[in-house]
């Protein structure tokens, strides 16, 4: 059986000592995930995306400020923000 997003975000978060909002767990996780990496514990972003334009909103929107890293769980790498609001691929996971 395949292993689902949200098992692989559960695994990641388990194995770096990243915090589990309650959240997480209402729906089915998509294949992007945020973890912020301003708090300590670093904590994970409830909400998951499908699609890298929901991602790039969500930074938008409320990203100013905090170190926030982006991870892609389909391909398993980390993701970075270009200046021209593209998401491109980096360091696997």
């Amino acid at each position: 059986m395949e292993e689902t997003n949200t098992s692989k975000i559960k695994a990641y978060c388990i194995r770096q000592g990243v915090e589990i909002p309650a959240g997480f767990h209402r729906q089915p996780a998509a294949r992007y995930a945020l973890i912020d990496l301003s708090v300590s514990p670093n904590k994970l972003i409830a909400r998951t995306w499908f699609k890298h334009e929901g991602v790039i909103t969500y930074l938008s929107q409320y990203g100013a400020g905090r170190r926030l890293k982006i991870l892609d769980f389909k391909d398993q790498v980390e993701l970075t923000l270009t200046e021209t609001s593209h998401l491109i691929p980096g360091d696997a996971f």
